[in-house]
């Protein structure tokens, strides 16, 4: 090891006797022997493509015409540049305690080893609401998309797109990001 490895090793000691053990230790080891290692499925086209489809989005096509009425050029721009920076400063926080302790679990789990057990609940159930109300928003969204060409069978193509995200999301994270390619492309 170099100067600066015994540094570094020195100062993560330093921190780690200051702070002492995380209430949530013997909560994690479990999961991680429960679970095994992570194995990456995701290859790096993968997370390029679902960051560009991430911010693009369904809501971008069926909103910004609303916002550039009201807001006007300057506000939707920004509007854009207020919350890209919201948006970066939570995926670089969250990208340094994942590069830090990479747990399975993701960021529900990430809660409750650097906060406690009742922020990891609290943001579980948050995320789960989350994704109840967003679910049905980007069905009719798709089915307002699809409706621009003529197609004037909104319960059919939400049902279509209802049974290919579940099929999706049953199939695991390689299949998801093969997809997310496909349908970012």
């Amino acid at each position: 090891m170099d100067s600066k490895d015994q540094e570094k090793r020195a100062a993560v000691n330093a921190f780690e006797k200051l702070a002492g053990p995380y209430e949530s230790d013997s909560v994690i080891e479990p999961a991680q022997r429960e679970h095994g290692p992570l194995k990456r499925q995701l290859k790096n086209r993968h997370v390029a493509m679902i960051s560009l489809a991430g911010v693009i989005g369904v809501g971008i096509f069926v909103n910004t015409a609303t916002a550039l009425r009201s807001g006007g050029p300057i506000g939707l721009v920004l509007g854009f540049m207020t919350m890209g920076v919201v948006c970066w400063s939570v995926m670089v926080s969250l990208g340094e305690m994942v590069s830090y302790l990479p747990i399975p679990g993701g960021h529900i789990r990430l809660a409750e080893r650097f906060g406690n057990r009742a922020l990891s609940f609290a943001m579980g159930w948050n995320y789960w609401y989350n994704w109840v109300i967003i679910l049905p928003a980007e069905l009719s969204a798709a089915a307002v998309l699809i409706d621009y060409w003529g197609m004037r069978k909104d319960a059919v193509w939400i049902t279509v797109c209802l049974i290919v995200v579940i099929t999706i999301n049953m199939l695991g994270a390689g299949v998801y990001g093969e997809c997310e390619f496909i349908f970012a492309s």
